[in-house]
């Protein structure tokens, strides 16, 4: 295997990722770094992703014979071959045009930013020949794309088409001002790539700075992103704003703002962007003042419309002028399913694929994909989106017997039988087995699932489980031949890469205020096991369809451990955790107060004001922090690992007058908190 790996990277500002290849092309591995470190879409360094990803498919570095990254950190000068790596990685943001600078004695390439999302999309269509689309925030500088050599690969140097348009004109470029990339169009015909069309956005010096400058260009990606930070403070939120757009119309019962309602119009080609709309509408990075809800709702409808007019005009004038057939949607605006859905309908083409990993993290599955093919024959890979860590018995045992105080687990005969009962009578059940989906959606492995009859069902996930937006929507997973009896939808979208109208009215967990679904369709071979989820469900119910969700809580990546699936388990409202092959539930604080020891790890301190005067004593336990008071901190220290729950009860009683009640309340509350647990043998029983 010596030198036989190809590793390709997206050392990007943010979303790094990395994908490894085997000798004959097939993806190992595809890991995001925010799966990680827990950080949603964290970026730039990849030195312990490197490392990680190596670890779990048992290689070394000795076993990689080519580097492919996208890189989009500063640029610095070439330093030692005798650095370490992982030092390199981690200190210097290095440019992978320099032979001295990371993961020495391997090749290293570097490839442009529109190309590298080129390549993670189309070897994976269902079709050998057709048009690709980029549309993102940003991309490579045109310097940047201009500087081709041996080392760096750019979308520039690929065959023009004759009919290549470049918008705007070369006579643009000089102004002194940067530019970059925002929408790019290619046709493939096997492997084969030419340039259609290119689109740079202007680096205006912005009037008002958000999170990042991009936000002020004029791309699509940008635009949305802008409007994401305006709300809610995040640019990475666009799906909160397409979630938002329909319920414009609820919110203001009809009525809009007297003001112009377009952001975006006219062609792509001489897009105008309403900065006077964006800067004036509400307060930025209000939305915890409910009075702007309204008024953001209707910036976001207005920004759906003007996007998906925008580009389905667009596509239509391509699909007129090229002929073409297939279409293959790729980069940040193609996760805009309520979009992709229009697209699929009415842009003209005969078929619509988007690849499970359309954002920048599916950068390093591009740039593994280009490098591969420049040294071997092109062989089309395997389109699976369950690429990522998967766990064996034993690493979940080891989990779960950490948990032993606030969790039970069985093994069951049937455990697709068990589930299905539960999710039949209305509970929540979070998955975690096989390899966890590489790409931003949770396809099975890594989900969170309930019954879409449910009316409340929205509400009770959000709040309960989520905890997370209310007006925010949930998707179904459905068995592709059942797809026409409760969908308008025509064609398959396994990684939940298009919205349809849901036709059954019995859906109500699923349907969208707008009566839309982010629709995910099972083919038998995609996943057996979900399959057999779904066909025991409709046993049970009548209906093939489950509601399926990402299996995180607000704010975070999806689960990657055994141990974060144990935990946002406790740290939820879930019924039941299904973990491998074992199905878990939580405990009841024990009423038995004689019952084994409790133990209280971790440590305390005291958080004083300026002047030292005590404000709380916080509680630290197992990377988690609770702020609490002294009388809670004195039954926390009593839980030295001896006394059982009588015990403390008994003394605290005795000592400081509180009752029984009092303190076992305390203990539950610590228990909940996991700051206490009881002592336990070392297996855990099954």
């Amino acid at each position: 295997m010596s030198g036989e790996l190809t590793l390709g990277l997206n050392q990007y500002t943010h979303s790094a990722s990395a994908c490894l290849l085997d000798a004959e092309g097939e993806i190992l591995i595809a890991l995001s770094k925010e799966r990680l470190t827990r950080k949603k879409h964290d970026g730039g360094d990849v030195a312990e992703l490197v490392r990680h990803t190596l670890e779990q498919c048992n290689v070394s570095l000795n076993d990689i014979g080519l580097v492919v990254a996208n890189n989009h950190l500063f640029r610095v000068d070439a330093f030692e071959s005798t650095l370490h790596w992982a030092q390199a990685l981690n200190q210097y943001r290095p440019s992978y045009l320099d032979q001295h600078n990371l993961l020495p004695r391997i090749e290293k390439h570097e490839l442009s930013h529109h190309l590298a999302h080129a390549w993670s999309a189309f070897p994976f269509c269902p079709f050998e020949k057709g048009l690709i689309v980029v549309m993102d925030g940003m991309g490579n500088t045109k310097e940047e794309a201009e500087r081709t050599g041996d080392y760096f690969h750019s979308d520039l140097s690929l065959p023009k088409s004759e009919n290549f348009k470049e918008v705007p004109d070369s006579n643009a470029f000089s102004n002194g001002k940067g530019w970059r990339e925002g929408e790019s169009v290619y046709r493939f015909e096997g492997h084969d790539l030419e340039l259609l069309f290119k689109r740079w956005i202007c680096e205006n010096t912005p009037t008002l700075l958000y999170n990042y400058g991009f936000e002020n260009m004029e791309s699509l990606g940008a635009v949305y992103s802008r409007i994401s930070s305006h709300i809610f403070g995040d640019w990475n939120s666009c799906g909160k704003v397409m979630g938002m757009a329909p319920w414009a119309e609820k919110w203001n019962q009809g009525k809009k703002e007297n003001q112009p309602d377009w952001i975006l119009r006219g062609p792509l080609e001489k897009l105008e962007v309403n900065w006077e709309r964006l800067r004036s509408t509400a307060h930025p990075n209000e939305w915890s003042d409910s009075q702007n809800h309204p008024l953001y709702a209707q910036l976001s409808s207005d920004l759906q419309r003007d996007l998906e007019k925008t580009v389905l005009d667009f596509l239509k004038g391509l699909q007129e002028k090229t002929g073409e057939k297939n279409l293959c949607l790729v980069g940040g605006v193609a996760l805009n399913c309520a979009l992709n859905g229009r697209l699929a309908m009415e842009a003209g083409f005969e078929n619509v694929f988007v690849p499970p990993w359309p954002g920048d993290d599916g950068l390093a599955v591009g740039c593994a994909l280009y490098g591969y093919s420049q040294k071997n024959a092109f062989q089309k890979p395997t389109a699976s989106p369950y690429l990522g860590t998967q766990f064996d018995d034993q690493e979940i045992l080891e989990s779960l017997s950490r948990y032993q105080s606030w969790v039970e687990c069985y093994l069951s005969p049937d455990a697709t039988s068990a589930i299905a009962d539960e999710l039949a009578e209305g509970k929540t059940v979070a998955t975690f087995r096989g390899p966890a989906e590489f790409g931003p959606r949770a396809l099975g492995n890594r989900s969170i699932l309930a019954d879409p009859r449910v009316e409340d069902m929205v509400d009770r996930i959000n709040s309960a489980i989520k905890k997370r937006e209310g007006f925010r929507p949930f998707a179904p997973v459905v068995r592709a031949e059942s797809v026409k009896d409760y969908f308008d939808f025509q064609g398959s979208s396994p990684f939940m890469s298009f919205t349809a109208q849901v036709k059954n009215k019995c859906l109500p967990a699923i349907t969208h205020v707008d009566g839309s679904a982010r629709l995910q369709t099972l083919a038998r071979e995609e996943n057996p096991d979900f399959d057999d989820l779904l066909i025991a469900f409709e046993k049970r119910t009548g209906i093939p369809i489950l509601l399926n969700t990402s299996f995180n809580l607000a704010g975070e990546p999806l689960v990657e451990t055994p141990e974060n699936a144990i935990q946002t388990f406790l740290d939820s409202e879930l019924d039941l955790l299904v973990l491998g092959k074992y199905l878990v539930r939580k405990k009841s604080f024990p009423s038995d107060l004689e019952a084994i020891p409790i133990h209280a790890p971790g440590n305390a301190e005291m958080i004083s004001d300026q002047e030292g005067e005590p404000l709380n004593v916080r509680i630290s336990s197992a990377g988690r922090t609770h702020d609490s008071d002294a009388l809670e901190l004195g039954i926390w220290e009593a839980c030295d690992g001896k006394a059982s729950i009588s015990e403390i009860q008994a003394w605290f009683q005795e000592e400081h007058g509180e009752s029984a009640e009092g303190v076992q309340s305390r203990l539950k509350r610590l228990w909940q908190k996991r700051l206490i647990k009881f002592q336990h043998p070392e297996k855990i029983p099954i």
